[in-house]
């Protein structure tokens, strides 16, 4: 009799929905946000490539990117240091809490994302090389020969003259966010002194008669960084100045910004 007594409390008790468990409050304010508009670029991977069995740089090619948010500002070392308090992320370079964090690699980068994400329920992530593009617009930097320079020397000695000229723009000053002003998408920053990870990796690959990429092999261990020219930088490497940049002019600073957008589909043509 007992029994037959608790089945409808048990019943009851079954059908009661249980209070889904709450985020943790946010680590730090929300970060400043620009919306990015879908456009097209003039973009072509960064990597090794060879044409019958000389070495070229891919032509490019248009690519339509999809809209996304995107950090205003770099992630600055007091928002890090929130990660590295929580034992989610590596301590890094002590710098100011309201300068940029540098001397950070692209794992760190990652698990920042990575537990931002979590302690937010947002998508956060890095950005990818064609985001990255896109944002930067008209400070996005590209140091290496065009396709029409097919003779090797050729396409060392115009990598050298692009990149010098761009490195002219550069400074290994610390500063703090907002020094290098805003670009016309609204990114502050943007190829001042620091380098931002990308999750571009480096490819190696052949091209077709007309230039472009006809198959390409991504070597992820080593990352895709935009500035004032890009990079192509090891992934444990956090000062890329004194060594660990696989490919052209080395960066001064290496620091990030994230994207809030589930990951986009391949870019098309």
């Amino acid at each position: 009799m007992k029994t037959l007594l608790l089945l409808p409390v048990l019943a009851v008790a079954g059908a009661m929905t249980l209070p889904e468990p709450r985020l943790a409050a946010p680590p730090f304010d929300q970060p400043d946000m620009v919306r990015v508009a879908a456009g097209q670029i003039a973009f072509r991977p960064f990597g090794s490539f060879s044409q019958n069995g000389k070495a070229r740089n891919p032509r490019r090619s248009a690519l339509t990117v999809p809209g996304f948010e995107i950090m205003k500002f770099q992630v600055t070392g007091g928002q890090y240091a929130a990660c590295v308090a929580d034992g989610a992320c590596e301590p890094a370079r002590a710098v100011p809490p309201e300068a940029p964090q540098t001397g950070v690699n692209w794992n760190d980068a990652s698990a920042f994302a990575a537990w931002y994400a979590d302690r937010t329920g947002e998508p956060w992530r890095l950005p990818t090389e064609a985001e990255w593009q896109l944002a930067a617009a008209e400070r996005y930097g590209d140091s290496g020969a065009e396709y029409e320079a097919a003779d090797p020397g050729a396409q060392m000695l115009a990598s050298y003259a692009k990149g010098i000229s761009l490195r002219t723009k550069a400074d290994p000053g610390l500063y703090p966010a907002g020094a290098f002003g805003l670009n016309s998408k609204g990114l502050a920053d943007v190829a001042g002194n620091v380098w931002e990870w990308t999750d571009g990796c480096m490819q190696n690959g052949q091209l077709a008669p007309d230039g472009t990429v006809a198959e390409t092999d991504p070597y992820c261990s080593v990352r895709i960084t935009g500035g004032v020219h890009r990079a192509a930088v090891i992934d444990f490497v956090r000062d890329a100045s004194v060594g660990g940049c696989a490919v052209g002019l080395p960066p001064d600073h290496l620091g990030f910004r994230l994207v809030r957008a589930e990951r986009p589909p391949a870019p098309t043509a």
